[in-house]
C-alpha cells in the first residue's frame, strides 16, 4: 500500500527544504514533481551526483552501481536520492549549498555553439563551446559537469569543463574518444564548427573544499585532468595561497596532452608543481616514469605531507590512490573523489 512521507533535505550551509514523497517514488522524482531540482544527473543509480547521508528515518534503496554506492557506504547510511524510496519521514544531509537547488527547469538548460574541435592526443579531443542567446554567462563551481546532447537525439553524456566561470559563454571540454561510444562517434563523424548543441547544467558535487592553508594535491587520470584544471585555474584566478601539486597520469606517451598548458600554469602560479606520469614510456620520456599512483606514494612517503587530496579518473586509478592514502594515514574526510563510470551504469 502506497503511503506519503516528508523528506527534509539539509544542505551544507545548514539550510533546508521539505517536500512530500510517496513510498513508491524516489526522492529526486518526487522533488521534480514539485518543481524542486536537487543535484542529480543519470537518475539511474550510476553517477553518485545525488549522494547524501540519511540522518533520520527509514527507506529502501533500489538497484545502484556498486561503484557509485559501495556496500560499506550504504551500510553507513549513505544514499543515492534517485534510488531512495522513503518508508517513513526522512532527513537527508547533502554535500552542497542551498543555492545549488533550483526551482525552475528553465535555468538548467541552454544552447551552445561549437567554436573549435581538435585532436590533442591519440585518444582525446578538445571541444570548445560558446553559449548563444542574450545571456552568455557561464556560471559553475570548478569541478562540476554539464550534460551535452547529441543534436536530433535525446542521448546525453556528462563532461566537466577545464575552464572556469566566465561572461563570454565559453566551455572547454577534454573528451576521451571511446571506440563505439555514441558521443565519440558524433565527435568523429558529425561535429562541425557552427553546430549547436543543447547543454544542461551545471551538476555535480565534486569541487574545492575550504580547509585553511592545507596543501592540495590533485590526482588526474586521462581526461580526469579537466575538472582538476578547472579547480587549479580557479585557485589562480582568486590568488589562493595553498601549495598544490597536480599528478597527471596516462598509459602511453601518445596519450599525453596539455603539457604546454600545464607548463604555463606553473609559470603563472609559484605555488604549483606538476608531475606528468606515463606508465608505459620510452627511455626518452622526460617526465615521471611509472603509474600516477606510484609517483604519488613516493612523494607522500618522502615528504610526510598530509594534504587534501582530489582524485578524478577511472575507478581503478581512484580506488588504488584511495588505498595508498589509507595506508599512509591520510584522513578519509580529506579525500575528495570523482570516478568516471560507464554510461548507463
Amino acid at each position: 500500500m502506497t503511503s506519503t512521507h516528508q523528506v527534509t533535505i539539509v544542505t551544507e550551509d545548514n539550510e533546508s527544504i521539505t517536500f512530500d514523497c510517496r513510498s513508491d517514488e524516489d526522492v529526486i522524482t518526487a522533488a521534480v514533481r514539485q518543481d524542486i531540482y536537487l543535484m542529480s544527473s543519470c537518475r539511474e543509480g550510476g553517477c553518485a551526483t545525488c549522494k547524501g547521508y540519511c540522518a533520520e528515518g527509514e527507506y529502501v534503496i533500489g538497484k545502484v552501481s556498486a561503484q557509485a554506492l559501495p556496500s560499506q557506504e550504504e551500510e553507513d547510511g549513505i544514499v543515492l536520492l534517485c534510488r531512495c524510496y522513503p518508508s517513513t519521514d526522512i532527513k537527508v544531509e547533502v554535500p552542497y549549498t542551498y543555492e545549488r537547488i533550483s526551482f525552475s527547469p528553465e535555468g538548467l538548460s541552454f544552447e551552445a555553439e561549437v567554436v573549435a574541435l581538435a585532436q590533442i592526443s591519440s585518444n582525446v579531443v578538445r571541444l570548445q563551446l560558446r553559449r548563444t542567446g542574450d545571456d552568455t554567462r557561464i556560471k559553475f563551481d570548478a569541478g562540476q559537469f554539464f550534460d551535452l546532447e547529441i543534436p536530433g537525439t535525446d542521448i546525453t553524456r556528462s563532461y566537466s569543463p577545464a575552464n572556469i566561470s566566465n561572461n563570454q559563454g565559453d566551455l572547454e571540454f577534454l573528451i576521451r574518444i571511446v571506440d563505439g561510444g555514441k558521443f565519440s562517434e558524433f565527435l568523429k563523424q558529425d561535429t562541425k564548427v557552427g553546430q549547436r548543441l543543447n547543454v544542461k547544467g551545471p551538476s555535480g558535487i565534486f569541487g574545492l573544499k575550504e580547509n585553511g592553508f592545507t596543501p592540495r594535491y590533485f590526482v588526474a587520470g586521462g581526461t580526469g585532468l579537466a575538472p582538476i584544471l578547472s579547480m587549479v585555474r580557479h585557485m589562480k584566478e582568486w590568488g589562493e595561497p595553498q601549495k598544490c601539486v597536480i599528478y597527471f597520469g596516462v598509459n602511453t606517451e601518445a596519450e599525453i596532452f596539455y603539457l604546454a598548458e600545464l607548463a604555463q600554469l606553473i609559470a603563472d602560479m609559484p605555488t604549483l608543481d606538476v608531475r606528468s606520469c606515463v606508465w608505459k614510456c620510452s627511455d626518452d620520456w622526460r617526465g615521471e616514469k611509472g603509474s600516477v599512483v606510484d609517483i604519488l606514494r613516493r612523494d607522500l612517503v618522502a615528504t610526510g605531507a598530509k594534504p587534501d587530496l582530489y582524485l578524478c579518473g577511472p575507478p581503478g586509478m581512484v580506488d588504488a590512490t584511495f588505498a595508498v592514502c589509507a595506508d599512509l594515514g591520510l584522513p578519509k574526510e580529506r579525500i575528495y573523489l570523482e570516478k568516471f563510470l560507464p554510461s548507463g551504469a
